[in-house]
């Protein structure tokens, strides 16, 4: 458990320095020529988590701070049922390409009165409907030598 908690300092410690070199990054020009602006986004997660035979419903809430054109940070919290019964709590670092958005970052997931770190990588891509964005996401997370398999939709808007 010592290592889960060495790679989630690591990976901490490495968001606040990619925050800190990138947060003075000249803002371009986006897809549709106009200047970037900062802004916020919130949305909804429905979808599913699996690990071998395990299998839950998984619903959520995600928060991003899109401080450049193509950085954001973020946070994201689930919870699952089914057979899991957890709860996951997660700060990834986006990095946003046209319609592409990769992340990454250090989260806990909290179970029977367990806490257990884990790390997150995850992909979307993003269909604009008018102010709503509707994103096919999938995501894989470490926790204790395991890895779970999560899948779903995100319903966006900025805020």
């Amino acid at each position: 458990m010592y290592e889960d908690w060495r790679l989630c300092r690591l990976c901490a410690g490495a968001l606040i320095a990619l925050t800190a070199v990138t947060a003075g990054a000249e803002n371009r020009v986006d897809e549709d020529g106009a200047a970037f602006e900062p802004h916020s986004t919130l949305g909804v997660f429905i979808g599913d988590t699996t690990e071998d035979r395990r299998d839950g419903i998984t619903l959520g809430a995600e928060y991003e701070y899109r401080f450049s054109e193509p950085f954001g940070i973020g946070v994201t919290a689930e919870h699952v049922s089914g057979d899991f019964d957890t709860n996951v709590i997660a700060l990834p670092i986006a990095l946003h390409r046209d319609r592409w958005k990769l992340y990454a970052g250090p989260g806990m997931e909290f179970a029977d009165g367990d806490e257990e770190p884990l790390f997150r990588i995850g992909v979307e891509y993003g269909f604009h409907f008018g102010g709503l964005e509707v994103s096919p996401q999938v995501d894989v997370d470490f926790v204790d030598g395991e890895q779970l398999f999560v899948w779903g939709i995100v319903f966006a808007f900025e805020l």
